[in-house]
């Protein structure tokens, strides 16, 4: 009974250190890296004691509700507790867990990110770093560090910490991944979640602009027979573009032979970039050969594949060379989503704006049906 008292209270003492530390940010005049550092030594101090301690209280004789699963406990309740950003990946750096922490600092929910590779929680151009130094840290080649950028939100720097750990009752080794956030990227109030009247605010206020801009494509495709249907899928698809996207890109099925229409961004730091994805043929281009192939829809929020939307005449990947961050592209079909499928429009974001959303997919989804429509009677007029 000492044994479990003895651990009980080093728990109970650890917990409210934890607590403590989380609470501490409120205060002003915390320093951000001081805290971060002891937030580090209480789980040095949770990995290094608390476990060993629990495995040899478990060992002799203490009865908790079961080994196995009290260890999984124990270990969660102190992971989803720790002040500082950290998640659990494997080797190919899919996550297994992230805290609360790791989510309020990407923007991304533990629920969403759960599955998925960490390195899209990243800038495209750090992914490849990530993975070759999460690969090494799981063959046991030792910690790793480097600098990177996040992909939501402000797109701020941090320093990504790789450490091996042994979980209980696993085989094989987890990395840990601890997210420093550096001095341009401190603790701030606009890295906080909303409350929840403002979040219930913001939502509602996009889903007024969704329902505007299908209301304003409606009204543009409505005018074809005055300005021609060309004229009209043109226009809107750069609504789309003007409303959701940095770059809009229309590839019409005719005859067989997909024609290609591109809406860009104005004053990019590459001049050339228009030009080469308005050349580029459609049927090189993956993604649209496969959403007009199944008259379906593909939602890409991390673009992890850079070569889903085809290479420049260089053979660079076009997505590497606009920094896209986000895809969507949809067929035109009418029904929507039922074949034959007369082209496809395709949305990419880029730089460090969040990826599309659901609600956002529907609202071009239903839009496409209604291009699908004026492509139609075009193609009956030809």
């Amino acid at each position: 009974m000492s044994q479990s008292r003895a651990f009980g209270r080093a728990f109970e003492d650890f917990a409210a250190r934890v607590e403590e530390l989380r609470a501490a940010p409120a205060n002003q005049e915390s320093d951000p890296a001081v805290l971060l550092d002891a937030a580090l030594v209480e789980l040095e101090h949770a990995v290094d004691f608390l476990l060993p301690a629990y495995e040899e209280f478990t060992s002799s004789g203490g009865r908790p509700p079961t080994g196995a699963r009290a260890e999984q406990r124990l270990f969660k309740a102190i992971f989803e507790n720790l002040p500082v950003p950290v998640a659990l990946v494997d080797g190919e750096t899919v996550v297994r867990r992230v805290n609360a922490a790791a989510a309020e600092l990407t923007g991304l929910p533990a629920g969403y990110a759960a599955g998925r590779p960490m390195s899209g929680f990243l800038r495209p151009g750090d992914r490849p770093a990530l993975r070759s130094q999460t690969a090494a840290v799981a063959r046991g080649e030792g910690s790793r560090s480097l600098a990177a950028h996040l992909a939501q939100r402000t797109g701020g720097r941090v320093r990504v910490t790789l450490s091996e750990a042994h979980l209980p009752g696993e085989s094989d080794p987890a990395v840990l991944v601890v997210l420093w956030p550096t001095s341009d990227h401190a603790w701030s109030a606009g890295d906080r979640p909303a409350p929840a009247t403002a979040a219930s605010a913001s939502v509602a206020a996009r889903e007024a602009m969704l329902m505007d801009l299908l209301d304003r494509t409606s009204g543009v495709l409505l005018g074809a027979a005055a300005d021609g249907p060309d004229t009209a899928l043109r226009a809107a698809t750069s609504a789309l573009r003007e409303e959701l996207a940095d770059w809009a890109v229309l590839d019409l099925l005719r005859d067989g032979v997909l024609t290609r229409h591109v809406s860009g961004p104005e004053g990019t730091d590459d001049p050339g970039l228009e030009k080469e994805i308005a050349q580029q043929d459609p049927a090189a281009c993956p993604v649209v050969v496969e959403v007009v192939g199944a008259a379906s829809a593909v939602l890409d929020g991390l673009a992890e594949d850079r070569g889903r939307f085809g290479l420049d005449s260089g053979g660079a990947s076009l997505m590497g060379r606009a920094d896209v961050a986000s895809l969507l592209s949809v067929a035109l079909t009418a029904p929507v989503g039922e074949p034959p499928a007369r082209g496809a429009v395709t949305l990419l974001r880029t730089g460090v704006r969040p990826s599309f959303s659901l609600a956002e997919a529907r609202c071009v989804e239903r839009i496409a049906g209604h291009m699908a429509l004026v492509a139609e009677r075009n193609a009956a007029q030809a």
